[in-house]
């Protein structure tokens, strides 16, 4: 007597699940779910968005309005009218540096950016840029609760990580076990079926329904929370590529648990136990083992360097200064008039320094910032729900990289502006302009020399191509794992 075949057998179990009110059920919670956390995020964007307009708005004014005090300075005025003060004058190019630049840089969502919010809640999108703030940071954020950004948020990648495997396994662990908990499995035995070839049908059946049920439920939650999926083709390709060699992993896991034809408590039970490990322990255990491995650099002790360095910097500042014009023979007319530079002009000199004394700290800050993602890039491929959430927060260019890569962007612009600034305000203090007799001073004779920051991201299909080494990691992971489990179920557990 010869067993039915595989394709029979999946005919026969496909048809079988999608008259399974359980299985929709579950797929029902998981998608709903997904279209919640989906809204969530997109929410939280859609609010950052709407703070980043209102800064380009007031920058716009802000501009406008230095535009008008320039103008309107020019007017003539009697000799006994008072001049204006340097810090109130957009036409003294030292006032102007350090009182009237301040444009924002900002950082803007991707077209999939409610796939994750990654380290948007924590990562400010805007940063208003001055010349004298040390290595080019001064942070904007919106209020948020500590204890609500604590707690993290619901997301797609949070559902996709944590709850699609908890879905699979209730799926598996109920659905394969039917027949065992029943006592027919002895029916199925007598039909002379092998017992792998029916495990595979069985959990074939299960994941051919489950896996377009998931994608087709993750579109549609982007769709609804406003994801521009036309403009992010590829980006949502890796997805919901990315989302099947997930599912692939759990269910090699799945297929392995239930290689022995265990019952519905037992399976649950094991599967629940070996998800703990993956998505809580191992990520646990090894942020404990990274932390003591690369300590992290103490937060009080550069809070005490700069308070340190700043006290240094202003006690030496003529100093400093000095011997900053000793070393530039184009300066020389005012080594004898250091004591009486304006504070905008001294900034010029003493902010390099400043950030000269900071820049091993800094370094080494910047330095175990790139060590801590080489590490968490490492760990997700033993927590695969760590590594998928990093890889769900690349696609949608909420992930640290892209951060890092605006720090350094803003860091660039403001040298930008410092090399374009500061040797005019130090011309300035050395043949200083004569006073007219307007009430501003025009040494500086245009405002609009302070170009627009714009981030530059890296080519759309940049994205897609750094998740494809996981994706494949996760393929390979599962089809080892499920192969194992059916070579293992050679035998009957009557």
């Amino acid at each position: 007597m010869t067993g039915a075949s595989f394709g029979t057998l999946f005919t026969w179990e496909w048809r079988r699940v999608v008259v399974t009110p359980l299985f929709w059920l579950i797929q029902g919670a998981l998608v709903a779910s997904m279209i919640w956390a989906a809204l969530d995020t997109g929410a939280l964007h859609r609010r950052q968005d709407a703070a980043i307009a209102r800064a380009l708005v007031a920058d716009a004014a802000h501009r406008a309005s230095v535009r008008q005090r320039f103008d309107a300075y020019r007017a003539p005025v009697t000799p006994a009218a008072p001049a204006v003060p340097y810090w109130q004058d957009p036409s003294d190019v030292a006032g102007f540096s350090q009182y009237f630049v301040a444009p924002p840089a900002t950082k803007p969502h991707l077209p999939l950016s409610p796939l994750a919010v990654g380290t948007s809640d924590l990562a400010p999108t805007r940063m208003e840029v001055k010349l004298a703030t040390p290595f080019g940071i001064d942070e904007r954020y919106d209020f948020e609760n500590p204890r609500g950004l604590a707690l993290g948020r619901f997301d797609l990648a949070f559902v996709l990580a944590l709850l699609l495997p908890l879905a699979l396994i209730l799926q598996h662990g109920l659905l394969v076990t039917f027949e065992r908990d029943r006592g027919m499995l002895r029916l199925v035995a007598a039909q002379a079926t092998a017992p792998r070839v029916w495990l595979a049908a069985r959990v074939a059946a299960i994941t051919a329904w489950a896996v377009p049920m998931t994608l087709i439920g993750l579109v549609v939650a982007l769709a609804i929370a406003g994801a521009k999926l036309g403009s992010a083709v590829g980006e949502l390709a890796a997805a919901l590529l990315l989302v099947v060699a997930y599912m692939a992993f759990w269910t090699g896991i799945a297929l392995l648990v239930l290689s022995r034809l265990p019952g519905a408590a037992a399976a649950l039970g094991t599967l629940a136990a070996i998800w703990a490990v993956v998505t809580l322990g191992v990520p646990l255990i090894a942020s404990a083992v990274v932390s003591n491995v690369v300590p992290a650099p103490s937060t009080g002790a550069w809070i005490d360097a700069q308070r340190r360095v700043a006290d240094a910097i202003q006690r030496d500042r003529d100093r400093i200064i000095a011997q900053a014009v000793a070393a530039r023979p184009d300066l020389s007319g005012i080594a004898s008039r250091i004591a009486t530079l304006d504070h905008a002009t001294r900034l010029t000199f003493l902010v390099p320094e400043t950030e000269r004394r900071l820049a091993a700290r800094h370094d080494e800050r910047a330095a175990y910032a790139g060590d801590q993602a080489a590490w968490a890039t490492a760990i997700g491929y033993i927590a695969p729900p760590l590594g998928l959430t990093q890889a769900l927060a690349t696609l949608a260019g909420t992930d640290g990289a892209r951060h890092r890569a605006f720090e350094a962007q803003v860091r660039a612009y403001q040298l930008d502006l410092r090399r374009s600034l500061y040797p005019l305000v130090q011309r300035e203090a050395v043949d200083p302009t004569p006073r007219g007799a307007s009430r501003g001073k025009y040494s500086l004779s245009n405002t609009d020399i302070i170009p627009a920051f714009a981030m530059t991201d890296v080519p759309s299909r940049h994205r897609p191509a750094t998740v494809l080494p996981f994706v494949a990691w996760l393929l390979l992971a599962g089809l080892f794992l499920g192969g194992v489990g059916l070579r293992r179920a050679d035998r009957w557990a009557l």
